[in-house]
């Protein structure tokens, strides 16, 4: 079921700021010093929406058009997974030169999260490869997941 709920966290665990990107229009930027290998983003369900495939339908055009930009398709859930409007996760611009990497532990978060993949500095925007969620959900996605690919 989606949760609606505008909670005043965001789910980077950092500090950051939004601001214009040379990459696409708006990013994410470190306003600390960030060490090598600290986690910066955790899913959050009480923050984080989740939506099923009737809900999706649901939606308006425009917040379609939103999440085919935010959104992953969870192999755990089978929900999609995308931080709320509004919220600065909607922003982490995509580079082959990522300073942020895709993980799953589920004993960190019940969903993706990302760490530093290098020392990043102030003022450096944040980005991710979005080609490592398609590789990291191939090779941590459940059983039954992995059974629904080869039908």
């Amino acid at each position: 079921m989606a949760r609606l709920t505008h909670h005043e966290v965001k789910m980077y665990i950092v500090k950051i700021k939004v601001d214009k990107s040379e990459i696409d229009g708006r990013g994410v930027f470190a306003s600390e010093r960030i060490k090598k290998g600290k986690t910066v983003w955790v899913y959050d369900p009480e923050h984080d929406l989740s939506f099923d495939q009737e809900e999706f339908d649901r939606l308006d055009s425009d917040e379609k058009e939103r999440l085919h930009h935010s959104a992953y398709l969870s192999p755990w859930t089978g929900l999609r997974i995308s931080p709320p409007a509004g919220d600065p996760a909607n922003y982490t611009n995509h580079s082959t030169e990522n300073n942020l990497s895709v993980r799953y532990d589920k004993s960190v978060s019940p969903e993706l999260y990302f760490v530093a993949n290098r020392d990043i500095e102030v003022g450096e925007e944040l980005t991710n490869n979005y080609h490592e969620f398609d590789e990291i959900t191939r090779k941590t996605k459940p059983g039954w997941a992995k059974e629904v690919d080869a039908n």
